[in-house]
């Protein structure tokens, strides 16, 4: 099995599923966390968040052994992994062992185009301190970038929210705004009700 290309696969296939289907997410999941147990025996979970209108949604799945330390983590930006998500989407996965996905690392490295993979290698690379090239369009893979997890709390955030910021959005295309200037809009009113834009879009609905 060619590891990094259907791990890759996979998140394709996971990053399609959220919001659609819950037994196709559940599947995706259940593949992906296969894929990774055969690289590293003490994977423990993972968190994925895409932005869609700027808005996060994070699926975070741990499995039960909360008791167990995480020892390193892996940064993959989704980027990376597909063109049609926003360039701050990324998914993080976990483990119990120190360096149990330096290989991994290395190996999708290597499948991406040689992004690279730690801070030393980063300024020979034309990519400043958080990861992000120099032209701003990739971003690199990083270890244990993200220790400790901040949550181990299995499930989906976001969604709801999201929802209702497309909702909202919709509403105010229908007025006659595109939707650049839809978004503009309703995070302008947000910002003068001194709101967050999900409440500021859960307004308009309910107008």
């Amino acid at each position: 099995m060619d590891l990094p290309a259907t791990l890759l696969a996979h998140l394709q296939d996971l990053t399609a599923s959220i919001g659609q289907d819950d037994q196709d997410l559940d599947d995706t999941l259940a593949a992906l966390t296969t894929a990774l147990r055969s690289t590293a025996n003490s994977y423990s979970g993972l968190q994925l968040t895409i932005l869609e209108s700027q808005w996060p949604v994070t699926l975070t799945a741990f499995t039960d052994s909360h008791d167990l330390p995480v020892r390193t983590s892996l940064r993959l930006p989704l980027g990376l992994v597909s063109r049609r998500v926003d360039g701050e989407s990324r998914v993080v996965f976990f483990a119990g062992t120190s360096g149990a996905f330096t290989d991994l690392a290395a190996d999708l490295s290597h499948a991406l185009g040689g992004i690279p993979v730690d801070q030393a290698s980063l300024a020979a690379d034309g990519v400043d301190h958080r990861g992000t090239r120099v032209d701003g369009h990739r971003k690199s893979i990083k270890l244990d970038a993200d220790l400790p997890p901040l949550s181990r709390t299995s499930g989906l955030t976001g969604l709801a929210e999201l929802t209702a910021l497309n909702r909202a959005i919709g509403m105010l295309v229908d007025q006659g705004h595109d939707i650049q200037q839809a978004h503009q809009l309703l995070r302008r009113d947000a910002a003068a009700a001194g709101v967050e834009p999900q409440i500021h879009a859960a307004r308009i609905i309910q107008r």
